[in-house]
């Protein structure tokens, strides 16, 4: 069943760059595969939510590759930000013709599925970009993060729009390594620099707001984890350490040590990565207001 829904996608996704998602019709997907159309929706009720299952999968399988090749890269943070912007490259530029057609034929600006989730993606995107620079740079860069997340999404930008609009072939790469070398050169720098995004502060209502937006996420993921009768023991083990996250955010002086230990062990497990970046982020900027 799983290898029927692939062999879909895979098609799906060659005639949508061949020929743009509105021209492409369900009968030339199902022909491509040698199914029924009443096959088609046994897997995906519309060819939208075919669309969005594409996109989730493309980000799915970039943000899991990018971390798992970096992984060996702790003890050097500049390389292990370069070996994920550079797997990053890759992903988009193996996908280049599904993107032109995606911003050729659903622009930010309409309403709808589609557009909605790419605002929505798009923001987890950018947590996962500031959560790899402040790896890569460390807590002195924290009140730049935000403003560094920014440079950089704009040069990849730019980069991957010279790729798409005019097929340049550039290499990945030496390209990611370009990229990140050019933020290090900003962020070493930075004391001759006034951040211009805003820095947060214990005090400060923007950052109550991020902390509170932390433990809704975290109670939300809390209850998913709980939702159902039968859980396997490394189920109730990630429970029982977002139990404890809770009640530590909780406390008047939350101990740091404890709330990172317990963020990294769920960061660890592959189905809550994506889930717990946004979480890593808003810890990393608001981590040490507390005094």
């Amino acid at each position: 069943m799983a290898r029927r829904q692939d062999d879909l996608l895979d098609a799906a996704a060659r005639l949508f760059q061949r020929h743009g998602f509105h021209t492409t019709s369900i009968e030339d997907i199902t022909s491509f595969c040698g199914i029924s159309k009443g096959a088609f929706y046994k897997h995906f009720d519309s060819k939208e939510t075919m669309i969005l299952e594409l996109l989730q999968r493309y980000y799915d399988d970039m943000f899991t590759e990018a971390d798992r090749y970096a992984e060996g890269l702790s003890h050097q943070p500049l390389l292990k930000l370069k070996k994920k912007i550079t797997i990053e490259l890759e992903k988009s530029m193996e996908y280049r013709s599904f993107f032109h057609a995606l911003v050729t034929e659903f622009p930010p600006h309409e309403k709808g599925r589609i557009p909605e989730f790419i605002k929505r993606i798009h923001y987890e995107h950018q947590e996962w970009h500031t959560y790899a620079i402040l790896e890569a740079f460390g807590p002195d860069a924290k009140q730049f993060a935000k403003d560094l997340t920014i440079i950089m999404e704009g040069i990849l930008h730019s980069y991957l729009m010279t790729v798409i609009w005019r097929g340049a072939d550039l290499p990945a790469e030496r390209l990611g390594n370009f990229v990140v070398d050019c933020i290090h050169v900003i962020a070493s720098n930075r004391e001759q620099l006034s951040p211009v995004l805003p820095v947060y502060t214990g005090a400060d209502s923007q950052s109550m707001a991020m902390m509170n937006d932390m433990e809704h996420a975290l109670h939300e993921l809390h209850m998913e984890l709980n939702h159902g009768t039968e859980k396997s023991a490394a189920e109730k083990k990630d429970a029982e350490a977002l139990e404890l996250l809770l009640e530590e955010l909780h406390e008047d002086k939350p101990r740091e040590f404890l709330i990172d230990a317990l963020l990294h062990q769920l960061y660890r497990r592959p189905h809550l990565k994506n889930r717990l970046t946004k979480i890593l982020t808003a810890w990393e900027i608001w981590k040490g207001d507390w005094t």
